[in-house]
């Protein structure tokens, strides 16, 4: 019998201050006993951050490849849908403080972007920075939680704290992220990758365009191979040296939060970024900035890869003022990300009545009775 450890594919992926290490296959949780004996110099404890909705198969599965390569495991449970909080920050960090794990101990996330988030977090500066293996349940949180992490939120505003990467391993297991691609999760993966391509490279964008059709299929191996790539992307973009290229990863993040505000739980995330992202371009074509081939182009790759329209009854005063609160909550300059081309986002001034003249036609054009 082979050593099950050939079985996955390995991939670096550059972040922000260092790269990751990316082991991926399926059954990968079964197969993470190798990398977990080498995540850390001499293993001995290990804080298992989860969420709470993970199934205890994995769950199971993780805890004896952790006992396998060494460690005595702490659980630490946490509910995804609060998990990238002060409250939870604290938490985990006593959890830590009450177990003594060190520098030299390993964290390992089992969860959505917000528990992997949290792990970074925490992991990244406790004791000036420990070991943290992250195994996302789902391809956004392997986008947006295991190497690019979500903000720690503040009040009712959501992350408002940065996160810098912290992960020195991710296990991407195909189990978990991979399979209906008619999911919330999978749809909102796909709209990253629109968005990543948008802002770093037109190539990046024509080679998402040109095999649009394998990423929508059944197989696996083209969709974790442009999750990849998004993922690569997003991390060029965070490792810039260059503050406007690194901002461009808001890229119809403001849009989406101001729409949530108006609309709570009405519209799924993915579908609030992509209105997001069609509300950037056109904004962007009205200040000259953009082709209307472009802004088409955009339309057109974000249905191909699933991306719902919005309908719902929303006062255009209402969406200029919790775009600009939004805007105004993160600096004194309110300035939009928009794209300058396939491949180019840069944030721009825009001025009032030039917005509320926007939030009218998208108002218009998506109430649920038109």
């Amino acid at each position: 019998m082979s050593d099950a450890r050939y079985m996955l594919s390995r991939q670096w992926v550059a972040m922000a201050g260092g790269s990751c290490d990316v082991r991926m296959g399926p059954g990968a949780i079964g197969q993470a006993e190798p990398m977990l004996k080498g995540a850390v110099g001499r293993p001995r404890a290990c804080m298992a951050v989860v969420s709470g909705d993970v199934a205890s198969t994995y769950r199971d599965t993780l805890s004896r490849q952790l006992a396998a390569s060494g460690f005595e495991v702490f659980w630490h449970e946490v509910d995804e849908r609060c998990a990238c909080t002060l409250d939870e920050v604290s938490r985990l960090a006593q959890g830590l403080c009450a177990h003594q794990l060190t520098s030299d101990d390993l964290c390992c996330a089992l969860g959505g972007s917000g528990v992997l988030s949290l792990a970074s977090c925490v992991s990244g500066s406790w004791c000036e920075g420990m070991s943290l293996v992250a195994i996302p349940t789902s391809p956004g949180a392997f986008l947006e939680g295991a190497l690019c992490p979500r903000g720690i939120d503040v009040a009712d505003r959501r992350g408002m704290l940065g996160v810098r990467p912290a992960a020195s391993h991710v296990l991407l297991d195909y189990d978990l992220v991979c399979g209906d691609q008619k999911t919330e999760d999978a749809t909102y993966a796909r709209i990253l990758m629109v968005a990543a391509a948008m802002c770093s490279s037109e190539r990046g964008f024509s080679a998402l365009w040109d095999s649009v059709d394998e990423l929508m299929g059944p197989d696996d191996d083209p969709f974790v191979q442009h999750l990849l790539a998004a993922a690569k992307s997003r991390g060029k973009i965070l490792s810039s040296t260059a503050a406007a290229i690194r901002q461009s990863i808001a890229y119809g993040q403001g849009f989406a939060a101001a729409l949530g505000m108006l609309t709570g739980d009405e519209l799924a995330p993915s579908t609030r970024l992509a209105e997001g992202m069609r509300f950037s371009a056109r904004l962007a074509v009205a200040l000259g900035k953009l082709s209307v081939d472009d802004m088409l182009a955009q339309d057109e790759l974000l249905e191909a890869v699933g991306s719902g329209v919005a309908a719902c009854d929303v006062d255009p005063l209402a969406l200029k003022e919790a775009i600009r609160s939004e805007r105004f909550a993160r600096t004194n300059r309110f300035m939009l990300p928009v794209p300058f081309g396939l491949g180019r986002v840069r944030f721009v001034t825009v001025s009032d009545d030039m917005l509320l003249e926007h939030t009218r036609a998208w108002c218009g054009a998506h109430g649920s009775n038109d």
